[in-house]
């Protein structure tokens, strides 16, 4: 019993501090879809599901509370999966769609939950170690066991195929090492289940623990982890509204570019900011194009704009390009408001060091 409770404890500090730590952040860790999983992930599966699996072996309890117990862990198990599953495919490819997955797993919960709560599903016996649920029901383990591996499956088949689409390599390996973790956390599960055995039901706690620890660790030193990994962006300009060229990044190579090495799609972006640059607006202005979107903002006090190319916007790109336009005008103002005659644009090559700070996620590393 002490190191049941020792192990919940354990697990609900480590939850709440990156549950925390998640939503005090939640502005700058991506899409607010993706940190609602995380949040909800950590507490569902790092203290619903571990104090219900653990308690409902007690014989503090009695019978009928153990196994309501047990009955709410199958359920809180299967809900965190489910978001497990949700939170890999979002921070892989956002945009992509899962609705028929989603669709697929709420019909498996319905199923198996409607199957755990028929009368006799389990067999209840009792030894040294506690209560050991008997799974009675053998069709309710069939899909259960069956589910566990749907789970998996998904899990290895997002991660492999998205992985060469992966702008950052690093959190590559992140994604790569926790995905592994949870699919030898669900198997180990999935042992238990079928045989209970004290080891597995230990080995389950020690594994999940270190992979939440590793998780949270990463969650608050490395948290580009949670923002789409397959979202790029392609090249940041900034240009006077005369039309000059002040400065110019390509993200895919790590460097400075001028105006002879611009693309058609981009021209087409120029050309709409400096057709429309009287008038004022209040947000980002976007130009859908067949694999590209061309982010636009205006500064029509000091006379600039910004474009952004990317595969697709999403709220951590439209807040860094915010950003961005509050301290580049901060550094720059009296040089934009004095822009006459011939234009040193050297002198903004400060913006690179502005990127840097606001789009890091996106910036080649070595």
């Amino acid at each position: 019993m002490i190191i049941d409770i020792f192990l919940i404890i354990v697990s609900i500090i480590i939850s709440m501090i990156g549950s925390v730590y998640i939503y005090l952040n939640r502005e700058n860790l991506g899409n607010k879809v993706i940190v609602t999983l995380n949040i909800f992930l950590f507490l569902c599966m790092g203290i619903f599901f571990l104090a219900s699996f653990y308690l409902s072996t007690h014989v503090y309890f009695q019978v009928n509370i153990a196994l309501t117990l047990w009955e709410l862990s199958i359920l809180f198990w299967m809900l965190s999966t489910v978001m497990l599953s949700l939170l890999q495919k979002f921070v892989i490819k956002f945009e992509e769609k899962t609705i028929l997955t989603s669709i697929f797993f709420f019909l498996m919960i319905g199923l198996i939950m409607g199957l755990t709560y028929i009368s006799n599903s389990f067999t209840i016996t009792l030894n040294e170690n506690g209560y050991i649920f008997i799974f009675q029901n053998l069709v309710l383990l069939f899909f259960l066991i069956s589910y566990n591996i749907t789970i998996i499956a998904i899990l290895c088949y997002n991660l492999i195929k998205h992985y060469p689409q992966f702008r950052d390599k690093k959190s590559g390996k992140m994604l790569s090492i926790l995905t592994f973790q949870f699919c030898i956390t669900i198997s180990i599960y999935s042992i238990y289940i079928v045989a209970p055995n004290i080891v597995f039901k230990y080995l389950y706690a020690v594994i999940y623990l270190i992979g939440s620890c590793f998780a949270s660790y990463y969650t608050i030193r490395k948290p580009f982890l949670l923002i789409e990994l397959t979202n790029r962006i392609y090249d940041f300009i900034i240009f006077h509204r005369s039309g000059i060229l002040l400065y110019s990044y390509n993200f895919e190579t790590g460097e400075e570019t001028d105006e002879s090495l611009l693309k058609g799609s981009i021209l087409i972006g120029i050309n709409h900011i400096l057709s429309n640059f009287i008038n004022k607006k209040e947000q980002l202005g976007l130009i859908k194009m067949q694999n590209r979107d061309i982010i636009l903002e205006y500064d029509n006090n000091h006379g600039y704009a910004i474009l952004l190319t990317t595969n697709h916007k999403n709220a951590y790109i439209d807040k860094a390009v915010s950003n961005f336009m509050i301290k580049f005008t901060g550094l720059n103002k009296e040089k934009l408001q004095n822009l006459t005659g011939l234009i040193d644009v050297s002198e903004f090559r400060n913006a690179k060091e502005i990127i840097l700070e606001f789009f890091e996620p996106f910036v080649i590393k070595d």
